[in-house]
C-alpha cells in the first residue's frame, strides 16, 4: 500500500471521492472510501482501470466487486514481509485518520449547499413570474427537493460511516498494540526492538551511542521440569514486571523469546548498560518466590547477561550476536553474572 501525499493532497483526493460515490450510489464505508481515495491518488493504476470498467458495466460498484478489488489491489502483501505489513498498517491508519476529518468537512459543506438551494427556490417563489417560467420553476423546485432529500439520506450514511471509521480507528490501534506486545509478559516484542533500532540509526546518522543487553534466566528448562510450566509462566511474568519497573525511558525492555529478554539502551554507553544489567541481576536474585498453588518456596531465580554496544556500520544482528557471545561466556563462567562483549 503506497500513500505518500501530504494532508492537503489527501483532503483533495477525498473531496473528489465523495461526489463520485454519491453520483454512483456507492455506500460511504471505509472500504469504499479507500478504493476511491486510491482512485484519485492514482496509487494503483490497474485499480483505476478496473473501477472505470466496473462503473461502465454496472453504473455503480457492487459491494462484492469492491471487496474483491480492495483485496486484489490494496492488500497485496508478501505474507513473509514484516516491513511490508507494517507499511500497510501505517498507510491504512493514515487513510482512516484523513477520512475521519474529511467526513466532518464533507457533511458540513453538503448541508450548506442543500440549505442554500432551498432558500434560493423559496426566494424565487415570492416573486411574480411569467406564466411560461412558472412550470420551469415548479420542475426546478421538484428536482431540488429530490436532490435535498438525497443529500439528507447521504448525510445519514456519512454519520454511519463516521461511527464505523471511529470504531475502525480504535481497532487499528488495538491490533497494532497486540502485534507489538508479548501476550504473556506484556513487554514489547522483537518487532518493536527492530523498529526503534532502525529509527535511532536514521535519526543519528549511524553515529549515536547505543548499547544492548541480552539476559537469559539460568537453568530455566530444569526449573520448568521441576515446578511445571504454569509456575514457569509466573516467573516469566514477574521478570517482565521487574523490567518494566526498572527500565525507564529511553530503555526499551522486550521479550526476546522463551526465557530470553533484551534491553535496547539508546544513548547509553556500554559501561552504563553494564550497570543497568548488574542492577537487574542483583534485584532478581534477591527476590523470594513461592509456588502460588502449593505455597512451596522456590529457590532464588538468577539470570546471566551479555552486554554489547553499537559500532559504526552495524546492523542490529551484529549488535545482538556480540551480546549473545558475551551471554554465553557468562553462562560458561558459572551463570548469574554480567559479561561485556569483546
Amino acid at each position: 500500500m503506497k500513500f505518500s501525499e501530504n494532508s492537503d493532497q489527501a483532503a483533495d483526493f477525498l473531496r473528489q471521492a465523495v461526489p463520485t460515490m454519491v453520483k454512483h450510489e456507492i455506500v460511504p464505508n471505509p472500504l469504499n472510501y479507500t478504493l476511491w481515495y486510491s482512485y484519485y491518488s492514482n496509487a494503483f493504476p490497474s485499480l483505476n482501470k478496473e473501477l472505470d470498467e466496473t462503473i461502465e458495466r454496472y453504473g455503480t460498484c457492487p459491494p462484492e466487486v469492491g471487496e474483491a478489488l480492495f483485496i486484489q489491489h490494496i492488500t497485496q502483501l508478501d505474507k513473509d514481509s514484516e516491513k511490508q505489513l507494517e507499511s500497510f498498517h501505517q498507510a491504512f491508519s493514515h487513510i482512516v485518520d484523513d477520512l475521519s476529518v474529511s467526513l466532518d468537512k464533507t457533511a458540513e459543506q453538503t448541508t450548506g449547499y442543500s440549505q442554500a438551494l432551498k432558500d434560493n427556490i423559496s426566494e424565487l417563489g415570492t416573486h411574480e413570474l411569467d406564466s411560461a417560467v412558472t412550470p420551469v420553476l415548479d420542475q426546478l423546485s421538484e428536482n431540488a427537493s429530490a436532490i435535498c432529500n438525497a443529500n439528507d439520506e447521504f448525510q445519514g450514511q456519512l454519520s454511519a460511516a463516521k461511527m464505523e471509521i471511529n470504531t475502525l480507528k480504535a481497532e487499528l490501534e488495538n491490533s497494532k498494540k497486540e502485534a507489538n506486545t508479548d501476550p504473556l509478559t506484556g513487554l514489547s516484542n522483537r518487532r518493536v526492538l527492530d523498529a526503534i533500532y532502525h529509527q535511532f540509526v536514521e535519526e543519528n546518522d549511524d553515529s549515536g551511542e547505543l548499547a544492548f543487553i541480552i539476559m537469559d534466566i539460568d537453568k530455566f528448562k530444569v526449573f520448568n521440569d521441576t515446578h511445571g510450566h504454569l509456575v514457569g509462566d509466573q516467573i516469566l511474568k514477574f521478570v517482565g514486571q521487574l523490567l518494566k519497573k526498572e527500565c525507564k525511558s529511553p530503555l526499551v525492555p522486550v521479550r526476546f523469546g522463551g526465557e530470553e529478554f533484551a534491553l535496547l539502551c539508546p544513548c547509553y554507553s556500554i559501561a552504563q548498560a553494564q550497570q543497568v544489567a548488574e542492577n537487574i541481576r542483583v534485584k532478581l536474585s534477591a527476590l523470594p518466590f513461592n509456588n502460588k498453588r502449593t505455597g512451596e518456596k522456590i529457590p532464588p531465580i538468577t539470570a546471566s547477561f551479555g552486554v554489547s554496544n553499537k559500532r559504526h556500520g552495524d546492523i542490529l544482528n551484529n549488535v545482538i550476536e556480540r551480546a549473545d557471545k558475551a551471554l554465553y561466556a557468562a553462562k560458561s563462567a558459572g551463570r548469574n553474572q554480567v559479561m561485556l562483549a569483546e
